[in-house]
């Protein structure tokens, strides 16, 4: 799977966000009364950034942790696997 360049060149690896888990990642923030802004001042990002990462537009290592930590996984992609309705391998 090839993955795209960010700016630094460095090439990411893992599982990119597809836009409807983003979703789903936003409402289970919700659900425990957390939102966007919360993780991006939580962070000091803007609130876009967080946005950006949530619509598979970027990809930060340190908006992703602080993601999956806030909604209580054990990594991102387990994260990624509950947001398919999958168990993470």
């Amino acid at each position: 799977m090839t993955q795209k360049l960010s700016r630094n060149k460095r090439k990411i690896v893992g599982i990119r966000i597809k836009p409807n888990e983003g979703l789903w990642i936003t409402y289970q923030l919700r659900l425990r009364g957390l939102s966007q802004a919360n993780i991006a001042a939580k962070l000091g990002v803007r609130r876009q950034s967080v946005n950006q990462i949530l619509r598979g537009l970027m990809r930060s290592t340190r908006i992703e942790e602080s993601l999956y930590q806030a909604l209580g996984y054990p990594s991102f992609e387990a994260m990624i696997a509950a947001s398919r309705g999958r168990e993470a391998v």
